[in-house]
């Protein structure tokens, strides 16, 4: 054993037999203590933080993978009649990488479930039924896999075909029916997802046969005879969606957080959406470049002329000429004419361009849109002597440029906020709110003071004087009432005795001071 341990045990032994049997009981006493406010620390900080690992109706497997937890050494426990797995919040990592290592938990019935279900006497019937079971199991195992689907559940009705239908009629329709626990409320877009993730999975399937009702017997798909009610859904989904950026958009020109001029505001936006659809053509011709007229695409010329032609007489019956009144066949005077005709075709091209223009929908309309601001004041800010007309219009103005609606449709308003309301607590809420946020540092205090106030040494009165007197020099103090000094006896290991042994071996220096004072000749009695 090394020089400096062992010094350091003789030391602590040395201490120990030094010890009274009071001082030795406090010690006792003192330890139990300090043990037992460290495990009653250690309790209450390492106590598990429980959470649910697992919840399923199937107690089967729950009891499997309590068991397979139990041979890992995670602390675990089975609540809700044995629906749920519970376990420390710590150990959660790990006991999803031990279950999932053997293969829990289970996805229903599995394609491997299925092959082996099958056999030499299953008829075909059978087979549809397995099959169709193995379809809803996956189907269920699919949406469960989704982030906002807490639990599904899938029931699927697939008429069976008649030998006695013709051609001409139709077969039966399958429909589906799925109830799902959504972690949080499921938009239409979300709904419809599930929609057609259904019917794209079971055969002949259409989504109008899909019915998706949530935990509460809530329709969640409800179909509309009439489209425009479920464009006036969607639309109305988009007006509130863009009031709420719009508000951010306010809020965030206010993101600082510290007002010199009001205490806190409210926003509230009002905003006109235009979803009329409106499409127009644009034809436009134009010279091509470069060219002051159009590019001869084609031309032709064609010319007609008549030369020495004889004039002919008028024709039909007309009346001779001389007065006579006897008609006869009019002829012509035997001169000649000329005639030339010249036609040119030309064909030009131009440039021609088509242009259609679709409005776009959804389109924010800034002059029927609004915007209210109300400033609240009275509590930091005791008036309104910084809500002036120059910070209201320039506060306007900005808003108008942050959020694109006009200045005019801009309404600010500044109201004064009631006093707070003093609640008085009574003491036995006081108290109770005292134990629950300081009730264990209380608890470790009195612990510590305890401790302190039992490990301080205790020495004996008589003690005291002699101390003293070792200290400041040989100064006794007679007793008014003379007690008879008991003899010492030798060979008697009295307590006294004992008591002279143990200072002797204490303090030798002070014991040598006392018996040089007793015998110097100049201490006075």
């Amino acid at each position: 054993m090394p020089d400096f341990i062992k010094k350091y045990l003789d030391q602590l032994k040395e201490f120990w037999e030094s010890l009274e049997k009071s001082q030795k009981t406090r010690l006792y006493i003192t330890s139990a203590i300090v043990v037992i406010a460290v495990s009653i620390s250690i309790i209450i900080l390492t106590r598990p933080q429980k959470i649910t690992l697992f919840t399923s109706s199937d107690r089967k497997q729950i009891g499997e993978m309590i068991t397979i937890l139990n041979d890992n050494g995670i602390w675990n426990e089975a609540d809700d009649n044995g629906t749920s797995i519970t376990i420390d919040k710590k150990d959660n990592n790990r006991a999803q990488i031990v279950l999932a290592q053997a293969g829990y938990p289970r996805e229903g019935f599995t394609f491997a479930d299925a092959i082996s279900s099958i056999g030499i006497t299953t008829t075909q019937q059978d087979k549809e039924h397995i099959w169709r079971h193995q379809k809803v199991s996956d189907l269920e195992s699919k949406l469960e896999m989704l982030d906002n689907i807490a639990e599904a559940a899938v029931t699927l009705a697939v008429p069976e075909r008649s030998i006695f239908l013709n051609a001409s009629n139709e077969q039966p329709r399958p429909t589906a029916y799925v109830m799902v626990r959504p972690t949080e409320k499921l938009t239409q877009a979300q709904v419809q997802g599930i929609v057609m993730l259904v019917s794209r999975s079971v055969e002949n399937l259409d989504p109008k046969d899909v019915t998706v009702v949530d935990n509460n017997s809530n329709i969640l798909n409800v179909t509309y005879d009439d489209d425009s009610i479920g464009a006036v859904s969607s639309q109305e989904e988009l007006r509130k969606k863009r009031e709420l950026e719009l508000q951010q958009k306010v809020l965030d020109y206010f993101s600082v957080g510290q007002f010199d001029n009001f205490d806190t505001l409210r926003v509230v936006a009002n905003v006109t959406l235009d979803f009329d659809k409106e499409k127009s053509q644009i034809k436009k011709i134009t010279n091509p470049e470069g060219m002051d007229g159009g590019a001869v695409i084609s031309s032709s010329i064609s010319e007609e002329t008549v030369k020495n032609a004889g004039n002919g007489g008028e024709p039909g019956m007309g009346t001779n000429p001389g007065g006579t009144n006897a008609p006869t066949y009019q002829t012509g005077d035997g001169s000649v004419s000329e005639y030339s005709n010249i036609h040119e075709d030309i064909n030009y091209g131009y440039d021609e361009m088509l242009s259609e223009l679709e409005k776009a929908t959804g389109k924010m309309v800034p002059e029927e849109s609004g915007l209210a601001l109300s400033l609240w004041y009275g509590h930091k800010v005791t008036d309104d002597s910084r809500l002036g007309d120059d910070f209201i219009g320039g506060l306007r103005t900005a808003l108008s440029t942050a959020t694109g609606i006009p200045a005019r449709n801009i309404s600010i308003s500044k109201f004064k906020l009631a006093p707070l309301e003093t609640v008085e607590k009574s003491t036995t809420d006081r108290i109770r709110e005292l134990l629950n946020d300081y009730g264990f540092f209380a608890l470790m205090l009195l612990l510590i003071v305890g401790l302190l106030i039992v490990g301080i040494p205790r020495r004996k009165q008589i003690e005291e004087p002699a101390m003293a007197q070792v200290a400041s020099g040989p100064r006794f103090v007679i007793p008014e009432d003379e007690e008879p000094i008991p003899e010492i006896e030798l060979e008697e290991r009295s307590e006294i005795k004992k008591q002279i042994e143990k200072f002797v071996r204490q303090k030798p220096d002070a014991v040598a001071q006392l018996l040089r004072n007793w015998l110097s000749d100049d201490w006075d009695v």
